[in-house]
C-alpha cells in the first residue's frame, strides 16, 4: 500500500512539473489553435521544405511555453504541415484544405510560384500568409492585404549582385541561364540588366526546364564563348547539378546565383568540391550576425538533427511573428490577425520584423557569399532603407 501511495504521489509530481514547464495550470481549459505550413515536403526540394517546417515547429514549441489566454482559455498552438511538392496546382488544393481546417494563418509557400498559387485562396478567406522565401515582386503586388514576405525582392537584390560581379569579380563576359519559372526568369533578367549597366557583356541567354539535370549542351557552348561568369536563375537542386557539370566539363567561369537558398551545408555536401568558387547572394545577414543564432542552432539541431538553410531562420521568425500578431490582436479572427501584422514590430532571430503596406519587409538585407574550401564566406552585406 505504501508503495502504491508513493507511486501515485510521484506521478502527480511529474504531471505537475510537466504542466509547469509548458505554462499550464491544472484545470485550465485549453484551446488548440492551428497554424498551417505549406511547402515541398517530398521530391527534389524535400530537405529544404522540411527544414523550413521544422523551424516553424520549433517556434511554436517555444511560444507554447509562455502562458497566453483568450476568453479564459489557454491557447496551445500547433502546426499543420501540408506537402505541395513544389507544384503550384497542388498548392491550390492544399490551400483550400488549410482553409477548411480553420487555420488562423499560413507559413509558406517555399518558393514564389507556390506562394502566389496559394495567395488568392487564402486572401479570399482573410487568412494571413507569410512566406519565408518568396522574393518575386508579383507575390505582394496582387493587392491582397493578407500576403506578407520575410525576405526582400529579388530584382532589388540584383542591383547589389550585378555591381559586385562586374566591379569586384571583374566579370566582363557573362552567360545567363534561367529555369523557366517566374522566379528564374525574373532574377535572371534583372541581373543581366544590371550587369550590362556596369559594362559587362551578356554573351548568351538560355532558358531550360525546371527539372533539367543535364547542362552539358549549354555548358559546351558556354565554354567556347570564353565567359567569366555563368549566372543561373533557378532552384538549389538544379544549381548543384550545374556546378558539378561545370567542374566535369572544365568550365572555368564563376557560378553566380541569387536568392535561391543554396547557402548552407546541404549544397556544399551535395555539390562537393564543385561548389568552391560559387558566388551566391541570399536574403538577410550572415548567421553569426543574427542575435540569438547560437541558441537557435543548438535548439534546432537538438530537436531535429536536420540541415539548416539560409532561409530556415526566416520560417522560424515567420511563425513567431504570426503568433505575436495573435497576441497583439487578442483575437483568433484571421482578419484581425492580418491587421496586427501590418502594425507589428517584432524583434526576431533575423532582426526587427516590420512590414510595409504591401506586406514587404521594411528594411530588407542581402548578403553576398563565396564558397571557399567547402565553407560559405560572407563577402558583403547590403541593406535597403
Amino acid at each position: 500500500m505504501h508503495f502504491l501511495k508513493y507511486r501515485r504521489m510521484l506521478m502527480l509530481c511529474v504531471l505537475s512539473l510537466a504542466l509547469h514547464s509548458t505554462g499550464a495550470v491544472a484545470g485550465d481549459e485549453i484551446q488548440t489553435v492551428t497554424i498551417g505550413f505549406v511547402g515541398a515536403l517530398s521530391g527534389v526540394s524535400e530537405s529544404f521544405g522540411k527544414s523550413l517546417a521544422n523551424a516553424a515547429e520549433l517556434a511554436i514549441v517555444e511560444a507554447n511555453r509562455i502562458p497566453f489566454k483568450l476568453d479564459g482559455k489557454r491557447i496551445q498552438f500547433r502546426l499543420l504541415r501540408m506537402d505541395d511538392r513544389n507544384d503550384a496546382e497542388r498548392t491550390q488544393r492544399v490551400a483550400h484544405a488549410l482553409v477548411q481546417a480553420g487555420v488562423v494563418g499560413v507559413i509558406g509557400g517555399t518558393n514564389s510560384n507556390t506562394s502566389i498559387a496559394a495567395s488568392k485562396i487564402l486572401a479570399d478567406a482573410d487568412i494571413p500568409q507569410i512566406s519565408p522565401t518568396s522574393s518575386l515582386r508579383r507575390y505582394t503586388e496582387q493587392g491582397f492585404r493578407t500576403t506578407f514576405r520575410m525576405v526582400g525582392i529579388d530584382d532589388e537584390a540584383c542591383i547589389y549582385l550585378g555591381e559586385y560581379v562586374v566591379k569586384e569579380l571583374h566579370a566582363q563576359r557573362i552567360a545567363v541561364v534561367d529555369n523557366g519559372t517566374a522566379f528564374g526568369v525574373s532574377v535572371s533578367t534583372r541581373f543581366a540588366e544590371v550587369a550590362r549597366e556596369h559594362g559587362a557583356v551578356v554573351v548568351s541567354r538560355d532558358s531550360v526546364s525546371d527539372v533539367l539535370i543535364d547542362f552539358g549542351e549549354i555548358l559546351r557552348r558556354v565554354k567556347q564563348q570564353d565567359v567569366d561568369a555563368v549566372f543561373f536563375g533557378g532552384y538549389s537542386a538544379q544549381t548543384s547539378m550545374l556546378a558539378q557539370s561545370m567542374l566535369r566539363l572544365d568550365v572555368k567561369a564563376r557560378l553566380v546565383t541569387s536568392m535561391n537558398g543554396i547557402v548552407g551545408s546541404s549544397f556544399l555536401i551535395s555539390t562537393g568540391v564543385a561548389a568552391n568558387g560559387a558566388v551566391a547572394q541570399e536574403a538577410g545577414i550572415p548567421f553569426n550576425k543574427m542575435p540569438g543564432w547560437k541558441k537557435f542552432e543548438a535548439d534546432f539541431n537538438q530537436r531535429f538533427d536536420f540541415q539548416v538553410y539560409s532561409m530556415t531562420p526566416y520560417a522560424y521568425d515567420a511563425a513567431h511573428v504570426l503568433m505575436a500578431a495573435v497576441r497583439q490582436a487578442n483575437s483568433l479572427n484571421p482578419r484581425k490577425i492580418a491587421s496586427a501584422l501590418h502594425e507589428i514590430s517584432f524583434k526576431g532571430l533575423t532582426g526587427t520584423i516590420a512590414f510595409d503596406a504591401g506586406g514587404n519587409p521594411r528594411s530588407p538585407s542581402y548578403t553576398i557569399y563565396e564558397a571557399q574550401n567547402q565553407k560559405w564566406m560572407a563577402q558583403r552585406t547590403n541593406t535597403t532603407r
